[in-house]
């Protein structure tokens, strides 16, 4: 249950605990109370998970009225009291180390190095300097320890979002394999996964400059918030040396065949945005071709994805997925495109249906 609610259970797992559950109903009811528990605070940026007092928490909870009719039941649980303490709180320390607590166990800021978020698991972490980081699946951040001494660089393999504390003297400097994105205080997002043909950076709020690395003749392009650059990572071959700004004009101004900014919608909520999504636990995509999904999904649920037919690449899909098993998921993109598949631990298999 614990690792079902940090969102690190395999689908193996996920499976052994929807069999558990089928055959033994009271301990249905104790994970819908600990469901409950952890929906009050969330895990999305900014969110106030603090609640020193754990065991009121649970006794609010227990008291609502879906809980009435049956707490005579939880009576005859008080012999295992401690036990369901205790699960209460090591689901609550896993749950807040991966989604919502200010730093990640073990690791002190000040020291620098490297932070990792697993496949499966997205990391939150503060920065010595008040900047906030939420890393998703399969990413990792690099810094020194003499980060916010003299400057503020860090750099980026795969997808994060940036809360950055304003420091006019200290612009904040993330690095990636091909672009440098330069800000003072601002929140934007960057997905830069090495196996990606492009990058991605939206600017939430603020402003940010995004060159190309450790070459000086490459374009630069300046967005402006709710703005979304996507690039290839050829780019860096370009000739162009001029300054490139973005228009708000739609539809979305193409710069040159291998660099677009596209406007990303205002008018919704961050939680339904495919670039900040993931910020709540939900995998949006909108028109991703099915290998571009698959790639997502690796990453979401730590499973690897084999294409036994190239005539899946050509399907699209749109859709969200948040409480979804891996199982789920795909018995759902069978409901518009043709393939059966087979699960063998943590591989899974697609063939074409004919």
């Amino acid at each position: 249950m614990s690792r079902h609610l940090s969102g690190e259970a395999s689908p193996a797992e996920i499976q052994e605990l929807q069999d558990l559950l089928e055959q033994s109903p009271d301990k249905s009811q104790l994970l819908d109370i600990l469901q409950s528990y952890f929906s009050v605070s969330g895990s999305r940026p900014g969110a106030d998970s603090a609640d020193p007092d754990l065991e009121q928490r649970f006794h609010r909870i227990i008291q609502r009225p879906g809980y009435k009719a049956s707490r005579f039941r939880l009576r005859l649980l008080i012999p295992f009291a401690a036990a369901l303490g205790g699960l209460i709180v090591l689901a609550w320390v896993i749950f807040h180390q991966h989604h919502s607590a200010p730093l990640i166990s073990g690791h002190n800021p000040s020291k620098g190095g490297e932070v990792t978020a697993r496949s499966g698991v997205r990391t939150k972490l503060l920065l010595p300097d008040g900047t906030q980081v939420w890393l998703n699946s399969n990413s990792k951040l690099k810094y020194t320890a003499d980060f916010n001494l003299h400057s503020r660089e860090v750099d980026l393999e795969g997808e994060a979002y940036f809360d950055v504390a304003r420091d006019v003297e200290r612009p904040f400097i993330v690095h990636t394999s091909t672009v440098d994105i330069r800000v003072l205080g601002t929140a934007f997002t960057i997905k830069s996964y090495p196996q990606d043909e492009t990058i991605e950076a939206t600017l939430l709020k603020g402003a940010i400059e995004i060159s190309g690395r450790d070459n000086p003749n490459a374009p630069r392009v300046i967005l402006k918030p709710d703005e979304k650059l996507v690039l290839n990572k050829h780019w860096l071959t370009s000739a162009l040396t001029a300054p490139v700004k973005s228009t708000n004009a739609v539809p979305a101004p193409r710069i040159r065949p291998d660099i677009s900014i596209n406007p990303v919608p205002a008018n919704i909520p961050d939680s339904d945005k495919v670039e900040t999504a993931w910020l709540y636990n939900r995998l949006v995509f909108n028109g991703d071709t099915f290998r571009e999904l698959a790639d997502k999904m690796e990453r979401w649920y730590n499973v690897k994805i084999i294409f036994m037919d190239d005539r899946l690449y050509k399907y699209r899909f749109g859709g969200a997925f948040a409480n979804e098993s891996v199982q789920d998921a795909l018995n759902a993109l069978q409901l518009t495109a043709p393939f059966n598949y087979k699960i063998n631990g943590d591989v899974i298999g697609l063939f074409y249906k004919k």
